[in-house]
């Protein structure tokens, strides 16, 4: 018998997956935030501009800048403005900040790269396809719950102000 995987399945995997992640981010002794702008700054080919990190990490503002606080805190970063900016602010490693992200954070980057290339090409395509979908559908269901939700506050504070007009 063939039994079809349920949301609630798919949920309590990604939760699993999440999990893990947060057990990589507690070995640094870092918060899942903190330890993904780590993992951002110390591998990619360009600067840590705080605009680029808030747009392509779905964190709030509020919780990138918390984490860039902490890394600045424990001397692994500064922020400065970003080359003839006086509002842009980008995110950069200290020396020890590069040691850091060598010991602790690459090879967590690492071993997700060998758990990545345990599948087959065309599976991580496939992954990439059907997360990809998933992660449209749900995003586009969000959005017409949250209009739908504000649709019913509006409706609701006019049948407040009806009833105090009365």
């Amino acid at each position: 018998m063939d039994c079809a995987v349920t949301s609630v399945d798919f949920d309590r995997m990604l939760n699993g997956l999440d999990r893990i992640y947060s057990e990589f981010a507690r070995a640094c002794g870092l918060s899942d935030c903190a330890y993904w702008m780590l993992v951002d700054i110390s591998t990619a080919d360009e600067d840590g501009a705080v605009s680029r990190l808030t747009s392509e990490w779905f964190y709030s503002k509020q919780t990138i800048n918390s984490a860039i606080k902490t890394l600045t805190a424990r001397g692994l970063a500064t922020l400065e403005f970003a080359e003839g900016s006086r509002k842009n602010k980008v995110v950069c490693l200290t020396d020890e900040g590069r040691r850091f992200a060598e010991h602790y954070a690459l090879p967590a980057v690492k071993a997700e790269q060998r758990a990545f290339g345990a599948l087959e090409p065309w599976e991580q395509r496939e992954i990439m396809r059907l997360v990809g979908k998933f992660s449209h559908v749900l995003n586009e269901e969000c959005e017409a719950f949250k209009q739908q939700m504000s649709a019913e506050s509006q409706v609701e504070k006019q049948e407040e102000g009806e009833t105090c007009d009365s």
